[in-house]
């Protein structure tokens, strides 16, 4: 429950339990702990026929917490390859400098061993730390890219552009969830 209105956790990365450097099969039946994970093809049941808003929550090495939030969030079933997409990025609900999911909206999800992302120049996810995501020519976000123990911010890294004026910032952690009610 955040601000009285209640979300479900779709992915979360707090201490790097878990490897997000993942196969498709992978992401799409669910991985990790109580700590780090990522819930899998239940985000498509939980938003493919109900448009949801997304909140993310991501906290910086410095500890500040950055937010944001977007409208009618779906992610597709299987035969689309879960792709993504969003209405809009509620300004006034997020603390971010820039948003960097809408670049990504329309995209399919990619992971090492499938690329459906749209340059043809480089596979994406191999390049940038194995880890799913919906990227596009490649990212501005990479919630799931490898987790870092320090404030080290290559795109390999689990990074969200534009949490600061500082362009891409490297993540303690972050939470994706829906809002269900």
């Amino acid at each position: 429950i955040v601000e009285g209105r209640h979300f479900y956790l779709i992915q979360q990365r707090i201490n790097g339990s878990v490897s997000f450097a993942r196969n498709w099969s992978e992401y799409e039946n669910g991985f990790g702990d109580s700590s780090d994970f990522w819930i899998g093809e239940k985000i498509h049941e939980l938003s493919g026929n109900h448009p949801r808003l997304l909140r993310i929550e991501a906290v910086a090495w410095s500890d500040a917490l950055f937010v944001c939030e977007y409208s009618g969030f779906t992610v597709g079933d299987a035969s689309a390859n879960y792709k993504m997409t969003l209405d809009s990025y509620l300004v006034g609900n997020s603390n971010m400098s820039e948003d960097s999911l809408t670049y990504h909206r329309g995209m399919q999800f990619s992971t090492f061993d499938r690329d459906n992302d749209v340059d043809s120049m480089r596979h994406c996810s191999a390049v940038y730390g194995y880890g799913g995501w919906w990227y596009k020519h490649c990212l501005k976000t990479n919630p799931n890219g490898i987790y870092r123990f320090s404030a080290i911010k290559d795109a390999s890294s689990m990074i969200w552009w534009g949490a600061t004026t500082d362009r891409a910032n490297a993540l303690k952690s972050i939470r994706l969830m829906l809002r269900l009610a």
